[in-house]
């Protein structure tokens, strides 16, 4: 159900992991991403436009738990890359889906279709 504490329970993970098979663009992601949380998730949809593999988090083949296990392990054993795909999965939402941003980006589509 709907919660209003998420970035109090994301404070108290060491990362964030997401094994969907089917997804969009993941408002989850986003959060944990906000939160500074290092991200696994299944390589599907929407869910590559935040994660990037290797950089802003991990992505692993939906319906794979050895891989997930693997992703999990691995991050949980290396903080300091760990910390560089939180600090990075960070960046990107607050610079590619801010509010400040969307507002620009829907205005030029619309100085664009005015403009024709």
């Amino acid at each position: 159900g709907s919660r209003k504490d998420v970035p109090k329970l994301l404070k108290g993970c060491d990362l964030f992991v997401l094994p969907s098979l089917y997804e969009g663009l993941p408002l989850s992601i986003m959060e944990a991403m906000a939160a500074g949380k290092p991200v696994i998730a299944s390589d599907i949809g929407g869910v590559r436009e935040l994660v990037k593999n290797g950089e802003t988090g991990i992505l692993t083949p939906p319906g794979d738990v050895a891989a997930l296990s693997a992703a999990i392990t691995m991050l949980l054993a290396n903080r300091e890359l760990a910390g560089r795909m939180a600090s990075s999965g960070e960046s990107l939402v607050n610079y590619d889906f801010s509010s400040a941003r969307m507002v620009k980006d829907l205005t030029n589509l619309y100085i664009h279709l005015l403009a024709k």
